[in-house]
């Protein structure tokens, strides 16, 4: 038997301007991904979360979908489009750690 495709799937999660951030993407073996899904949530007013936020990064366009914006998503966007051009430019994601701890 021949492999004749070999896919591997990420999701990865961190949290930015009080936000919770969820990225999902796939590539196949030795090569890098062509777009990153992403959805963030954030608590309403009554403590439970939801999910005003979602889209799509490829190198060339940013798409996203946001039925609750406010000023301060900008400043979110911009954090979630850097995030996202890293991974699919094949870069380290991974925080610095000082002694084997995170910074």
């Amino acid at each position: 038997m021949q492999i004749i495709q070999q896919k591997t799937s990420i999701s990865a999660q961190e949290e930015a301007h009080g936000v919770n951030i969820i990225y999902s993407y796939e590539f196949e073996k030795d090569q890098k991904p062509y777009f990153v899904t992403f959805s963030a949530s954030r608590k309403d007013e009554a403590g439970n979360y939801i999910v005003p936020i979602q889209g799509t990064v490829t190198e060339h366009n940013f798409d996203v979908q946001n039925n609750n914006f406010q000023v301060s998503d900008i400043e979110l966007y911009k954090h979630i489009h850097e995030a996202c051009m890293t991974i699919i430019k094949g870069e380290s994601t991974e925080k610095p750690k000082a002694n084997g701890k995170e910074k």
